[in-house]
């Protein structure tokens, strides 16, 4: 049968598939995201202190929790700081009503104590899960700790203000970098069951592996080091023990596959104070920029750069990631393209190569009826001969010729003998039984067939077939004795020789298709 391949890959493929994954979270985005955040990663600064609640603390203070008074006393050594952000959800009350009352007060006395509030999980929606209200009232700020899982199970974002029926409670870092606070109070009403988020960031990564400025919180209780020199510092008061659970997989620090909270916290901060936290483009505006990108490039490959295809979608996917980099650097806005990008490239390749797969084709295909060409047939006439020669099994070949064919191109007109070939051709290629055998037009009026492993009595069949199928067009012919179109076959089926060559055998049957001519035509004569 006819090798069929498309010319090119349809146009509407590559928009197709581009709306789609826009529309759809894909891991390639995800990984490109953190490559580019890793190279881009910042040093922890030094105004940014954690007070670590770590394995030296427990040892010496015992197991967690620990008595809400040892917190108020902690607090109460960071009066000089610029901001103290208690990383700990502190949404029940203790056993003790005045430890919890000391810690108030604690929090009243310092005055630039910030408290986490975090969404959990209940019946299936998330709900807000809040500070004590003796805390809350005390404390400076409430702010939200909102860092949803990616697909991938790894955190990369946050959100600069989130809550139960609107995003009404600031992030937890806004408040400790300084950003001004919406107006907000714990009594405001809820207005739906609706987790709401706005202005989406990606987190920040860190560079090297000193991270920030650490002390032990037992140091800090005990007037250990020098505590003098956090004033007018951020400070955040955490849990990096790794018994305590508060360890979250995320990509912010490449040899660090999990990272503390009160780490997340203190890079989002940084960023934040420095304004270098990104911002990822608008889900909603994902969509038409990637399939606005995408018609732009095949608006220039159809116009100006398809002979040189795969080039210009490489200097395109470079432009674009240099605009992508220049829109981070300048404005923190990240545009996800590695998806775009891949399928560009794929795309083009894959195109590419069906216009040469189309190329060659039409190089090994006769023009007019669709079958291969002389070439053509003389290569695989070479290839099925040797094969037969090594495994001695018979080789069969049919030479086709259209009876009388130039007094029907007199008679008719050229026109009407091309289409009389179209259809003799049809004929042939159905007495192909499967991809080893091979027809083939080979001059004017003449076809060949080659049918590897066909007897002298299959040969014959099929050269009897063939002329049967004709007549059955029932072609008028006035010219010929016979009133419609015939051929003649000739007919050779034997196991090759080893000095037996194309040429030989191609005489065999061009003499038994004389034979057939000689006979009176309208028959098959096989070669001897």
């Amino acid at each position: 049968m006819r090798p069929h391949t498309p010319k090119r890959l349809p146009a509407f493929i590559l928009p197709a598939l581009v709306l789609l994954v826009s529309l759809l979270p894909n891991r390639l985005d995800l990984w490109f995201q953190d490559r580019l955040g890793q190279l881009l990663a910042q040093a922890a600064s030094d105004d940014i202190v954690i007070v670590a609640i770590d394995e030296k603390s427990l040892a010496e203070l015992g197991r967690w929790p620990w008595p809400r008074e040892l917190l108020a006393g902690a607090i109460d050594k960071l009066g000089n700081a610029r901001a103290v952000g208690l990383d700990l959800v502190l949404a029940e009350p203790s056993a003790n009503p005045e430890s919890d009352q000391a810690l108030a007060d604690a929090l009243r006395r310092n005055g630039k104590v910030f408290l986490p509030a975090v969404p959990e999980v209940s019946n299936n929606q998330l709900v807000e899960t809040l500070p004590l209200r003796m805390f809350a009232d005390a404390a400076k700020g409430i702010g939200m700790m909102d860092y949803p899982l990616d697909q991938d199970g790894l955190i990369r974002r946050t959100y600069l203000a989130s809550g139960l029926g609107q995003p009404r409670w600031p992030a937890f870092t806004s408040l400790l970098a300084g950003l001004p606070p919406p107006v907000m109070a714990l009594d405001t009403p809820v207005l739906n069951n609706r987790w709401q988020r706005r202005d989406e960031r990606l987190l920040p990564h860190l560079d090297g592996e000193l991270g920030f400025p650490s002390l032990s919180f037992v140091d800090i209780l005990n007037h250990n080091g020098n505590i003098e020199a956090l004033a007018g510092k951020t400070v955040l008061i955490g849990a990096t023990a790794s018994g305590l659970g508060d360890s979250h997989l995320t990509p912010m620090q490449a040899d660090w596959p999990a990272t503390s909270g009160v780490v997340i916290n203190a890079a989002t901060t940084q960023a934040l104070q420095s304004q270098s936290l990104v911002r990822p483009l608008d889900a909603a505006y994902l969509p038409p920029l990637l399939l606005g990108l995408t018609l732009l490039w095949q608006c220039l490959l159809r116009r100006r750069y398809r002979e040189k295809s795969i080039q210009a979608a490489a200097i395109y996917s470079a432009a674009l990631l240099a605009g992508a980099a220049l829109l981070l650097q300048l404005q923190q806005l990240y545009l996800p393209l590695a998806s775009l990008i891949t399928l560009l490239m794929l795309a083009t390749v894959t195109d590419y190569f069906l216009q040469q797969s189309h190329f060659k084709r039409l190089a090994l295909t006769d023009k007019l009826t669709g079958l291969a060409n002389r070439h053509h047939f003389d290569d695989r006439f070479i290839f099925t001969l040797q094969q037969a020669q090594l495994t001695r099994k018979p080789l069969a070949l049919l030479i086709i010729d259209v009876d009388y064919f130039k007094r029907y191109n007199d008679h008719y007109g050229h026109a009407a003998g091309d289409d009389v070939l179209k259809k003799i051709a049809t004929v042939v290629e159905k007495a192909v039984r499967n991809s080893h055998d091979l027809a083939a037009r080979i001059g004017g009026e003449e076809f060949a067939i080659l049918l590897p492993g066909a007897t002298p009595e299959q040969a014959l069949d099929i050269a009897a077939t063939l002329r049967q199928q004709l007549l059955l067009l029932q072609i008028p012919h006035q010219q010929s004795p016979v009133g419609r179109a015939s051929c003649s076959i000739g007919v050779l089926s034997q196991v090759p020789h080893a000095d037996d060559t194309t040429r030989s055998l191609f005489e065999k049957a061009d003499k038994a298709l004389y034979a057939a001519k000689h006979n009176g035509r309208d028959r098959a004569e096989i070669a001897n």
